[in-house]
This record gives structure tokens, C-alpha cells and sequence, in this order.
């Protein structure tokens, strides 16, 4: 075990638990579990809950925690399965799109990979207030790059043509005009398709890569892919981005407790937009 680990993320289990009992986003969180996996009880989705809170507090505890930590204990806290797809990826001379979700220690993912000598970008939303001023230092201080959400394609196509990696979201709900409408745990969900355009439009390859909490506290990344689609156009958009949406599910059912749970992803339904599945 990592040595600040004991201390530190009893700290944040608890912080976790807080939240969960005084009903921060509650509501929100078991919405999505309900839908999610309908099969279970309201017992056994509360106890998913609140493991899920659990970890998202163990989780803010280490990107705090992890400023501290040389690089030697870095690399025994955040190892990778599958490293070689990404290397494969990288190999091609384009670039790589990486899909990455609110899964896990997301967080640590910028700072493993600059670890390995990797320069890692990714696209974000604009965040606001203290604590989120703390969130971006600490990932800028762990070798992260930053692409705002709206009007960076060129500069994203740019990047990825001269072979650096971009990181994507893609598990966040869209506007309808902003996304299109793919199935995630069996209901329509509108779903960014920037990492498949950006994907196609740059030719770099498209992986996606989740960590994985170990029993003795540390992370494993998994990382799969690469996707890859005989389709042109939309449909070939639409079928990369549901592609790695159902990997994110994938993922979801085998760690329900890592999911981001407390966002409404399932808030923009279906219409006539274009891009809607049937």
C-alpha cells in the first residue's frame, strides 16, 4: 500500500459518506441506478450508492495527496494493463484519441501517463470556484493540457497531427444540439461524439482507457481499443461513438461503485434530432 493511503483515504471515505448522508445529489444517484440495473433491489442500489461515494471521496483524497508523491511511488500507485495498445496507437505517427470517463480516479490518469513520458491534453468543460481552481492546478501541476469544450477543434485536429494524445469525456450528458443520441444501459443518451470525429477527421487511432481501484489501494488502467468502423460519414461517427460508449458500460456493470453516479446522464431525451438511434 501506497504509504499515504491509510490515512488519507479514510479521510476521504469519509468525506464520502458525509455527502451521501446528508443527501448531496442523492436523489440523482439513485435515479441512475435505477435505471442502470433495474433487476436490483432499492437495498442493494443504496448500498451501490454509497459505495460510489465512498470512492468518489477516496478519490478527491489522493489527487491532494498524490502532489507529495515522488515518482517512484507514482508508478507503484498507477500501473496499466494493455499499455501496448496505446503504444501500438502511438506508433502510427497520427496521434491518439483516448476516450476517458468520469470512472475510478480519473484525476490520476494525466499524471500517470506524463510519468511515462507521455504529453497529455484534454478536452473540459470550464470549472468554477475554489475548489475546482485547486482541481485544475493540481492536474496542471501533474502535466495536463487543457482544450476548452467549445471552438478548440482546429487546435485539437492540430495536436493530434503532429502525434501528441488527446484525452476526450464521454460519458457527460449533451445539449441535443451538441451531441447525439446513443444507447447506454439500455436508454437513449446523448452522448458527445468528439472523440470518434475528432478520430476520423485526424485519422489518429481511438482507444479508451478507465482505472480500476485494487483491493490493496492502488490503480490499474485498463485500456482498450483500438475502435475502428468501415463506415463513412454520421453513421461512421455514430458507430465509434457507440462503440466506446458501451465499453464505458462495460466497465460501469464490472465497478458500479466507480461511476460518477451524481450526474443526471440521462437529463437531455430523445427528439427529432439528427443522430437519434432507433
Amino acid at each position: 500500500m501506497i504509504p499515504f493511503s491509510r490515512f488519507g483515504l479514510r479521510i476521504g471515505t469519509a468525506i464520502g459518506h458525509l455527502a451521501y448522508l446528508i443527501g448531496f445529489r442523492r436523489k440523482v444517484a439513485l435515479d441512475g441506478l435505477r435505471r442502470a440495473f433495474p433487476e436490483l433491489s432499492e437495498r442493494e442500489r443504496r448500498r451501490l450508492a454509497r459505495a460510489a461515494y465512498a470512492q468518489l471521496g477516496r478519490s478527491l483524497a489522493e489527487v491532494a495527496l498524490v502532489r507529495r508523491l515522488p515518482d517512484g511511488d507514482l508508478e507503484d500507485l498507477v500501473s496499466f494493463r494493455g499499455w501496448e495498445r496505446f503504444e501500438s496507437a502511438r506508433a502510427q505517427g497520427r496521434g491518439v484519441v483516448v476516450a476517458v470517463a468520469h470512472f475510478g480516479n480519473w484525476e490520476l490518469l494525466a499524471r500517470a501517463a506524463a510519468r511515462r513520458g507521455v504529453k497529455l491534453t484534454a478536452i473540459t468543460r470550464k470549472l468554477r470556484g475554489v475548489a475546482n481552481r485547486r482541481l485544475l492546478a493540481a492536474r496542471r501541476e501533474g502535466g495536463l493540457r487543457e482544450l476548452p469544450d467549445k471552438g478548440s477543434t482546429q487546435a485539437a485536429v492540430a495536436l493530434l497531427r503532429r502525434g501528441e494524445t488527446l484525452a476526450v469525456v464521454i460519458d457527460q450528458n449533451m445539449r441535443p444540439r451538441r451531441g447525439i443520441f446513443v444507447e447506454f444501459f439500455g436508454e437513449q443518451a446523448c452522448t458527445t461524439p468528439a472523440a470518434a470525429v475528432l478520430a476520423l477527421r485526424s485519422g489518429a487511432p481511438l482507444i479508451a482507457a478507465f482505472p480500476v481501484r485494487q483491493p490493496d489501494g492502488t490503480h490499474v488502467v485498463e485500456v482498450h481499443g483500438p475502435f475502428t468502423t468501415d463506415l463513412r460519414g454520421h453513421a461512421a461517427v455514430v458507430s465509434l461513438t457507440q462503440a466506446v460508449t458501451r465499453t464505458v458500460e462495460a466497465a460501469v456493470r464490472a465497478h458500479p461503485d466507480h461511476w460518477f453516479w451524481v450526474h443526471r446522464r440521462w437529463k437531455t431525451r430523445p427528439s427529432l434530432a439528427p443522430g437519434v438511434l432507433p
